[in-house]
């Protein structure tokens, strides 16, 4: 782990409240290959997991917030340089990939006018991300929003409502009405992602 950033306790430390390589899932060998990298500002405002073999990047002034119940299952990459902020009980499927940033300059040379590299990304609450999918600037996701595996996320879809399905290469919407029985699971997700010794 390098540090050089800010991390911000937005709610009672205690034990168990942040998880980096825990294995919460299914499948429990790991690769020994997860990182983090804090140069910006980490915000945390609540339990939040990082699976087996995650790695997160945080660029000096960037600014990462997560809410409580986030988890990111095994081989997610989280690479933040400008603003990436994850609403309350959200979770990511294994190896998504979530960044808000093009890594490399791009121009449009119609109008001879550089494009912005680094864009925010906005996850709402009560969200499921499907596994191998990725989220990359301007994504904006309403509250209660379920994204299919292998979908790619890119802009704001609000106009949608809440209760969806998204999914596919860009992402669209796939069905309306529909949500996840989260008031169920609650109890049984607050002690699943929680370690334990």
């Amino acid at each position: 782990m390098q540090f050089n950033g800010k991390i911000v306790l937005n709610t009672k430390p205690k034990f168990g409240l942040i998880g980096f390589g825990q294995s919460y899932e299914i499948f429990k060998r790991k690769r020994n290959c997860g990182e983090a990298v804090i140069n910006g500002l980490l915000e945390i405002n609540g339990k939040v997991q990082f699976g087996l073999d995650t790695k997160l990047y945080i660029k000096k002034n960037a600014v990462l917030k997560l809410g409580h119940i986030n988890s990111f299952a095994s081989h997610t990459e989280i690479i933040c340089f400008k603003s990436i902020s994850i609403g309350n009980w959200v979770q990511f499927g294994n190896d998504c990939l979530i960044t808000d940033t093009n890594f490399h300059e791009l121009k449009d040379l119609s109008i001879d006018t550089k494009l912005p590299m680094n864009k925010e990304i906005s996850i709402g609450s009560y969200n499921f991300i499907g596994a191998r999918s990725t989220i990359k600037g301007n994504t904006e996701t309403p509250n209660n929003c379920l994204v299919g595996s292998n979908s790619l996320l890119n802009k704001n879809y609000y106009s949608f409502g809440e209760n969806i399905i998204l999914g596919g290469i860009p992402a669209k919407l796939i069905k309306e009405n529909i949500v996840r029985d989260w008031e169920t699971e609650k109890e049984n997700l607050e002690n699943y992602l929680t370690i334990k010794l």
